[in-house]
C-alpha cells in the first residue's frame, strides 16, 4: 500500500461522482459548514488520481459542499489510483455506508 499524502487542491478542479448515494439536508451542509468554520478541515476529501478518472471525488461530497458554499480556494485531498470504476464506486459506497454508532453513555 502506498503511503498516503494530503495535498491541497482548487475547489474548480474536483469532479464530483454522479453516482454518489449520500445526500444531505440544509440543516446538515449548515452544521457543517459551521464547523468547518471552527476548526478548518480536519478531513480530506478522497480523490481518484488514475488517469482516466481524474480529479473525481470518491468520498467527501458533503465536504466539498461546503467548502464551496464557504468561498474556500482549496480543499485537502488524498489521492487514491483506482483505475476500476466498480471499484471506485464500491469504495464510495464503503465511504458513506461503514460507520458506527455513538456509545450513548459516553456521550
Amino acid at each position: 500500500m502506498e503511503n498516503l499524502k494530503v495535498v491541497y487542491v482548487a475547489i474548480g478542479a474536483l469532479k464530483p461522482t454522479a453516482c454518489n448515494p449520500r445526500r444531505w439536508s440544509p440543516d446538515q451542509l449548515a452544521a457543517l459548514k459551521e464547523s468547518i468554520t471552527r476548526f478548518g478541515v480536519v478531513d480530506p476529501i478522497i480523490v481518484n488520481g488514475s488517469s482516466a478518472r481524474m480529479n473525481v471525488v470518491i468520498g467527501g461530497h458533503m465536504r466539498l459542499a461546503a467548502v464551496k458554499e464557504l468561498g474556500h480556494a482549496e480543499a485537502p485531498v488524498v489521492y487514491l489510483q483506482i483505475s476500476d470504476v466498480e471499484k471506485e464506486k464500491e469504495l464510495n459506497l464503503r465511504l458513506n455506508k461503514n460507520t458506527g454508532e455513538f456509545d450513548l453513555k459516553l456521550l
